[in-house]
């Protein structure tokens, strides 16, 4: 059966979101979930017959937060393998359905919360249309906010995954014009993220507890070719690894400020170009990249600290095999300077 919000219940709905939004926004773990692969990932599964193993493995991973990482949870890492190896068999009969889709899923991969987030992902990247983005996290913020709301009765369990990913799409898209003023730009991706931290929020308050909330990016992702900075000489970075990418991300985001700073400190970097910058979303690899960047590891020359040492030190742990990946945040309140070679004159 269709969900049916009246007017009322929407108002009361919208009043919960503008109380809890900012809080669990905040919360939100911006880089495990980024939303510019779900982009790509959309267009390549209108045609499932010419989606690849290693395009399913990566979308897949993404379901459980791991996108980029090869540390997949192995409940998760079993129904992946399961995917893959059916995929070809599940093209042979696939309809653009829903319902079609997450039957046939279902009953390979049964009706555990890892199998629910997994049919989930892939209903949504075969059917964006019909379907919002759901995962279990998302139906529990829906439930709790229902359940607030004094409509218990509109809650969904999980082991439909047909009835449940229908009950969050009729959810999500009857709430969505209510709350566009209170969430503002980007309405439709902040109430996705809202309703997944609000119904994860008993973890990620943990979380917050023992480490500092990770910023949103504002430069999610970098095209070379186009990139173009108004104060900036990105055209002087001559490297294209991973550090390099991080830098010019870095000045295109002073670029969106309306002054550029005489001085930075580690930390006010980190917070400028935290991860997710630029599509490096694995932790180890935005580690590195940040080390590599602040050292002359290849020639770099970006920054010049007070302390000529500390480009060193920076250089011979980007160079070690058996690098600190937390080196950089041990001296997160040493001041430096943008190498003024990067500056338009």
């Amino acid at each position: 059966m269709s969900l049916q919000l009246t007017d009322t219940k929407k108002k009361s709905l919208a009043a919960l979101v503008k109380t809890h939004h900012e809080l669990h926004l905040n919360r939100f773990p911006f880089a495990k979930y980024p939303i510019e692969p779900l982009e790509v990932w959309k267009q390549q599964f209108t045609n499932p017959a010419n989606v690849e193993a290693h395009t399913l493995r990566a979308a897949l991973s993404w379901s459980c937060g791991k996108w980029q990482q090869q540390s997949i949870p192995y409940p998760y890492k079993k129904l992946h393998l399961t995917v893959v190896s059916h995929w070809k068999n599940f093209v042979e009969q696939y309809k653009p359905e829903p319902p079609s889709v997450s039957s046939y899923w279902t009953e390979l991969l049964g009706k555990s919360e890892y199998a629910f987030n997994t049919i989930a992902l892939l209903t949504y990247l075969l059917c964006p249309e019909q379907v919002e983005l759901t995962d279990s996290h998302r139906v529990k913020g829906m439930n709790d906010l229902l359940t607030e709301a004094e409509s218990l009765d509109e809650c969904v369990e999980l082991d439909d995954v047909a009835a449940s990913v229908k009950r969050y799409t009729d959810f999500y898209r009857q709430l969505l014009p209510k709350i566009q003023s209170i969430l503002g730009d980007q309405a439709s991706v902040k109430l996705g993220r809202f309703l997944f931290a609000y119904g994860y929020r008993d973890v990620l308050s943990k979380v917050a507890e023992n480490s500092p909330s990770q910023p949103e990016p504002s430069i999610t992702k970098l095209d070379w070719e186009t990139a173009n900075s108004q104060r900036f000489n990105l055209h002087l970075i001559a490297e294209r690894a991973n550090a390099d990418r991080l830098f010019a991300c870095l000045l295109l985001a002073i670029d969106n400020q309306p002054v550029t700073p005489e001085q930075l400190t580690i930390q006010d970097i980190m917070n400028l170009i935290p991860i997710g910058t630029g599509g490096i979303c694995n932790p180890g690899s935005y580690n590195y990249a940040i080390i590599a960047m602040l050292g002359k590891q290849k020639g770099r020359d970006y920054f010049l600290f007070d302390d000529p040492i500390m480009t060193e030190r920076f250089t011979q742990q980007a160079n070690k095999s058996t690098r600190d990946m937390s080196f950089h945040k041990k001296y997160k309140d040493i001041p430096l300077i943008l190498n003024p070679k990067y500056l338009h004159n």
